[in-house]
């Protein structure tokens, strides 16, 4: 009889041992939403539309406000003593993550020593390397504006998919042809497209007769305004018009201006790469130390030429599918309240000429 006890007293001795120890808290789980900070130094109403994509896409992705998030959003009043007080105010509030909107605001959230992540919108793609070296130990990373050469050509690729060449227009008093398309040519050529370069002169209201040997069947123009930021932009349309070519652009005043169509980066397009960042550091907190990303462009700006040539339903179709959208023509509401430029008067006529050729480089003159 004692043996049997001594046996079953074992036995539950055993039985308790593998029973799951009691967790903290287990009685009472804490289901307080995480909290996110927004801040930036104004909210103008681009800034609003950076929130309100953020917001939109992270409840595309199951995180909705009052539901499993939380966010707090503060306007600095563009004083860095309050910009710092707000960041304070969030690390006090326990937030998973400071969203910083616009350099100053970023500067802020990093000289506080908190660690939670910040990330960071409203600075170029310079400014935010120099962030990444200045700060390699701290958990930062964003969205960095840059140029869109890449969107450009992915654009001319979805609508004009027979292309072979994209022509430029560049200006030789600039300095070298070769060094101001190398990046051109280098995206290009991820498209398997080649780059010919179109001289034209800024000072001369002029275009290289290289713009007659074009074939319109094969090739199209594209107008970058970082390439040629004082382009006269309704002389070159009336040029590629008379050329039969198709004229895109970098930017949405060109599109105003008469060139077809343009992908343009978008503050509301921005708010969801924003919210993608978030999503994903509230699911791996490691996200938060990945390079800042490049801006991409997310919108489609059609000029009125560009509707009736062109099957808008099908081009909405496919960019539903990368994620972007069509604006249609610059006048439409967008994401953000848009100012159609004023269209001005009649151009000069585009000048051509045999050749445009790249001044002598002055000499530096000798020590007397």
């Amino acid at each position: 009889m004692l043996r049997v006890t001594s046996t079953l007293i074992l036995a539950l001795s055993l039985w308790v041992a593998f029973l799951p120890a009691p967790q903290a808290g287990a009685q009472s789980p804490d289901r307080t939403p995480p909290k996110i900070g927004i801040t930036a130094i104004t909210f103008s109403a681009e800034i609003q539309a950076v929130v309100d994509g953020l917001r939109d896409r992270l409840a595309e992705r199951n995180f909705r406000p009052g539901q499993p998030i939380e966010f707090l959003i503060r306007d600095s009043t563009a004083d860095t003593a309050r910009a710092a007080e707000v960041v304070r105010e969030f690390t006090g509030q326990n937030v998973r993550a400071i969203v910083a909107i616009t350099s100053p605001s970023i500067e802020a959230a990093l000289k506080n020593r908190t660690r939670i992540p910040i990330i960071g919108a409203g600075v170029s793609m310079q400014q935010a390397l120099q962030i990444g070296k200045d700060h390699r130990r701290r958990a930062v990373t964003g969205i960095a504006e840059s140029d869109t050469k890449d969107d450009q050509l992915s654009l001319i690729r979805l609508l004009a998919p027979e292309i072979r060449a994209v022509a430029v227009p560049v200006d030789p008093e600039r300095g070298s042809i070769s060094t101001q398309l190398q990046d051109m040519v280098a995206a290009a050529r991820s498209f398997d497209l080649t780059v010919i370069p179109i001289p034209v002169s800024i000072r001369r209201n002029a275009v290289g007769e290289e713009l007659g040997t074009i074939e319109p069947e094969t090739t199209v123009m594209l107008l970058d305004r970082q390439l040629l930021p004082g382009a006269p932009v309704e002389a070159l349309v009336a040029a590629a018009r008379q050329q039969k070519l198709r004229l895109f652009a970098s930017e949405e005043d060109s599109v105003v201006r008469g060139a077809l169509a343009a992908m343009v980066i978008e503050p509301y397009g921005i708010g969801q790469q924003l919210g993608d960042l978030v999503a994903n550091i509230l699911e791996d907190p490691s996200a938060a130390r990945v390079p800042f990303e490049r801006a991409r462009a997310s919108h489609l700006i059609l000029n009125e030429e560009a509707k009736a040539v062109l099957n808008i339903d099908i081009i909405e179709t496919a960019l539903a599918e990368q994620r972007r959208s069509v604006i249609d023509w610059a006048e439409d509401a967008g994401p953000r309240p848009r100012i159609k430029p004023a269209i001005p008067d009649a151009p000069a006529p585009l000048g051509v000429v045999r050749g445009i050729t790249v001044p002598t480089p002055r000499s530096k003159p000798p020590r007397q």
